[in-house]
């Protein structure tokens, strides 16, 4: 494997900060149009040869803003996590329904399934496919978008860290992180930049 480029940007705000968004299909507001159109051009410079995308609506609208003259996939393996009923749900809302659970997910992660939806374990695999697959591509330059979730996750494979790192990055909506990959392992060379 050559070295390659990684950028991974999460879609644009969609107004719902504060709740668990997971494979929910919400758009994006005005102002996370506006956000994804400023870091735009940030990214036009870094000369992007394929894109790859979550096929989830605030995904999607994030591609056709950037209008980049290049190929692109919708790859299954980047849909956000299903949370379940904790879908559309803030934490104090989840706490009074569910806190035995919330106990669960911090003590058992590696067993943790949300409730009706996603289990973590399948979650990570689906994660760790894709960096498979992102590997082996030929381009060297590769923009994904994608969620919050699937970033940190995909940050933590790249940088060689244990997947319960996942929280030391926040990841802000309509902003792009960049790893360099060797056969080594990745390199973080921007977090987090935006127009």
């Amino acid at each position: 494997m050559g070295i390659k480029e990684l950028f991974f940007l999460r879609h644009g705000d969609t107004g719902l900060q504060g709740r668990y968004i997971g494979t929910t299909d919400v758009p994006l507001t005005e102002s996370g149009k506006e956000q994804v159109r400023l870091t735009a051009g940030a990214l036009r410079e870094k000369g992007i040869a394929k894109i790859m995308c979550s096929p989830l609506l605030r995904c999607r609208q994030t591609l056709e803003l950037l209008d980049f003259p290049c190929t692109c996939q919708f790859s299954e393996l980047l849909r956000e996590v299903d949370f379940g009923r904790w879908e559309g749900k803030n934490f104090a809302e989840i706490v009074q329904i569910d806190e035995e659970l919330i106990n669960s997910w911090v003590t058992e992660p590696e067993s943790f399934s949300f409730p009706g939806g996603e289990s973590l374990e399948i979650f990570k695999n689906r994660v760790a496919t894709f960096k498979t697959q992102l590997e082996k591509m030929v381009e060297d330059k590769i923009l994904v978008i994608a969620h919050g979730g699937i970033i940190r996750h995909l940050l933590c494979l790249v940088l060689g860290l244990h997947s319960d790192k996942y929280l030391l990055f926040d990841v802000m909506p309509g902003c792009f992180c960049s790893v360099r990959l060797y056969a080594e392992g990745g390199v973080l060379t921007g977090f987090n930049i935006k127009g």
